[in-house]
């Protein structure tokens, strides 16, 4: 972290403002970036990492990681973009849902406040989005595994419009109640619009803190983004931890391929991996085959296959039989296989062939 004192940084974009957070060289610790007004009703991407430049005082970027409440390709794309302009280099970013930048935090805290299991209640004027973290063994490997659930009523909704949580404190006892009665919670953590208050109902505080720790705040987000920045140049919340969350892919995928004539397994894709990342693309030469088998691994360590067919690609004899094999996701759960005969250089001209095919995986 000390090698190169450049900016390591946090932001989450949010519907109506931005947060952001960056590592102190001087306190080695997290803070909270105080962005100036204009920054935050603009929600200017490029501003804020100008301002985390300033309030560090750094002029190189070492890393940044993004937090969007709605994971989608596009919204990706455009942060993307945002941070490339910025001068961030490849492999230095990251673009994270919320759920994963607070798994970041809540991991990063000591153990006995994560050791049976995290819950984050995100109290929108929609109702409460509730996400439970757990991390287990299964055949050697530790997984994060996410389960999201979500609670909601008209009364919830008033309470938010109204700023006045004490209209909801019944139904929110309830609710808590009825949640931590079928898990096992080491600390909660409350955010969102709903929970932005000075002081939360009596009994539902009570409730919150009963065999559990629980905590209160608004930038927790940004805060998860700048600990996932730092893992990014020293992996080590979730080092040795298979992440399984919404945004993940939850299979692996591999191919049989001969190296040096001798049989091996090659894996295209880790489970774990963000999907808008997983993607990858290798060159094989091909033997006389007419499909192409991805074997597909699930959590379980269950395998299955999926064949494709290939018999459109012309073979070629002395090994000029050259074609690349592409894996890209639309999401989690959706992968795209594209397979394109490449020629052989100026021996051998391509076919100008390209089989694609659509699996969902099964997880």
């Amino acid at each position: 972290m000390e090698q190169c004192k450049g900016l390591i940084a946090g932001i989450d974009i949010g519907y109506s403002k931005i947060q952001a957070s960056v590592y102190s060289y001087n306190s080695r610790n997290v803070q909270t970036v105080k962005l100036t007004e204009d920054s935050k009703e603009k929600t200017s991407l490029a501003n804020v990492v100008a301002e985390c430049m300033r309030a560090t005082g750094t002029s190189q970027i070492q890393s940044i990681c993004v937090t969007i409440p709605d994971y989608h390709s596009d919204e990706i794309s455009a942060v993307r973009d945002t941070l490339k302009k910025c001068g961030v280099s490849d492999g230095r970013w990251q673009v994270l849902s919320r759920v994963e930048s607070f798994a970041y935090y809540a991991y990063r805290q000591k153990s006995e406040l994560h050791a049976a299991g995290v819950a984050l209640f995100d109290y929108t004027s929609e109702g409460i989005r509730c996400d439970y973290l757990a991390v287990r063994k299964n055949d050697n490997s530790n997984y994060l595994l996410q389960e999201h659930t979500g609670y909601t009523s008209d009364i919830l909704k008033k309470a938010v419009i109204s700023k006045e949580l004490g209209l909801a404190e019944n139904e929110l006892c309830t609710f808590a109640e009825e949640y931590f009665s079928k898990r096992h919670v080491s600390a909660a953590y409350l955010t969102g619009e709903g929970f932005d208050v000075e002081k939360l109902p009596e009994r539902f505080a009570k409730l919150m803190v009963t065999r559990r720790k629980a905590f209160v705040g608004q930038n927790l987000f940004a805060k998860g983004a700048c600990f996932a920045a730092m893992e990014i140049l020293k992996p080590e919340v979730f080092k040795n931890v298979i992440m399984l969350l919404d945004n993940h892919v939850k299979c692996g995928i591999e191919i049989d391929i001969s190296s040096y004539e001798k049989p091996m397994r090659f894996r295209l894709v880790r489970p774990g991996s963000n999907w808008y990342t997983a993607g990858r693309t290798v060159e094989c030469i091909l033997e006389d085959m007419r499909s192409i088998t991805f074997k597909i691994i699930t959590p379980e360590n269950k395998y299955y296959d999926e064949v494709v067919d290939i018999s459109e690609i012309p073979f070629r004899e002395g090994k000029t039989t050259r074609v690349s094999v592409s894996v890209s996701f639309a999401d989690s759960d959706k992968c795209n296989i594209t397979i394109k005969d490449l020629g052989f250089g100026e021996f051998v001209k391509s076919s100008g062939k390209v089989i694609s095919k659509e699996l969902v995986l099964r997880s």
